[in-house]
């Protein structure tokens, strides 16, 4: 099926949808539950539906599963459905607990890695490797056995680096485009990426600021899972610093404020992940994720001159 129809199909699919999932879930009272050691700015978003991952990542898998059945096609689609149940219980437990807590550390590791290893597992069945591609050079590294470890490890931190940037109205999910729309020129997996950004310019509708929905959990892992397998299909992990850049630097503050604190006992930002430094610097929401949706969309359009640089 044409690529632009996909994308239709998911935008209004998802933007019709989610008007009664919001319902729903006021009607009976659910919602997000707010992380303590959250900025007070986010007090009042406690109570706002949550989980829309459900709707705007289911729709974007069954489409490109039904009209798209590649072998690729078909592992890329399993990585969101598996990070997408990670979360999904995570989300779910989040509103059985009635806190931001969630499942333990523990648990949720378990689970991403165990899939995280059969994905790796599964490309390799359609497409062997243990090498990694070099941006820029098109010259690649043998890892060996190593790459096995290295690829999972990869996914899984995509994977919950897309979750720590879910934190202010709009940000993941314009992020998440910014960083994907170069893939599409490219044409690097463009009929799974128009689906999917048709699925997510739904859901912002609802999600940008004063935002309706949040992804949760369900929606954040599971778009990390999808952007590290696509790279992982060929052996392109090391891309993810040109296309999941602002991603990779909402973990890397989280490190570093991390073992600041416990080294130096000082903070470097005000709060982390990163944005959240911005936020209470005095930036607004709208403008936190469209920068940072500028500064993922230069990084990623880098990423075609290292793509093209073999």
């Amino acid at each position: 099926m044409d690529n632009f129809i996909l994308f239709f199909l998911s935008f209004f699919g998802v933007l019709l949808l989610l008007y009664p999932f919001e319902r729903l879930q006021k009607r009976i009272r659910i919602g997000q539950f707010i992380r303590e050691e959250g900025p007070d700015l986010h007090n009042h978003k406690t109570g706002t539906p949550t989980s829309a991952g459900i709707i705007f990542i289911s729709i974007a898998l069954i489409l490109q599963v039904f009209f798209n059945k590649g072998q690729d096609v078909l592992i890329i689609a399993l990585s969101g459905a598996f990070f997408g149940l990670t979360g999904a219980i995570d989300d779910l437990a989040k509103l059985l607990k009635r806190n931001a807590a969630g499942v333990s550390a523990a648990f949720r590791l378990i689970l991403e890695f165990s899939f995280a290893f059969l994905i790796v597992y599964l490309i390799q069945r359609i497409n062997p490797h243990t090498y990694l591609l070099l941006p820029f050079s098109g010259k690649n590294i043998e890892m060996g056995w190593l790459y096995f470890p290295f690829s999972a490890f990869v996914i899984v931190g995509t994977a919950n680096a897309v979750n720590l940037t879910d934190g202010v109205d709009g940000l993941a999910g314009s992020v998440f485009i910014a960083s994907v729309l170069p893939l599409i020129i490219l044409n690097y997996q463009s009929s799974f990426y128009f689906t999917l950004v048709g699925a997510l310019l739904g859901f912002l509708w609802h999600n940008w600021y004063p935002a309706k929905v949040f992804m949760g959990d369900t929606g954040s892992l599971s778009l990390g899972g999808i952007l590290a397998t696509t790279m992982a299909l060929t052996g392109r992990e090391v891309y993810l610093i040109l296309f999941a850049f602002v991603f990779l630097l909402e973990t890397l503050s989280v490190i570093i404020q991390v073992a600041s604190f416990k080294l130096r006992k000082k903070r470097v930002f005000k709060m982390a992940p990163v944005h959240h430094h911005f936020e209470l610097s005095g930036w607004h929401e709208s403008k936190i994720a469209s920068r940072f949706s500028v500064v993922a969309l230069l990084s990623s359009v880098l990423g075609i001159i290292a793509w093209r640089g073999k």
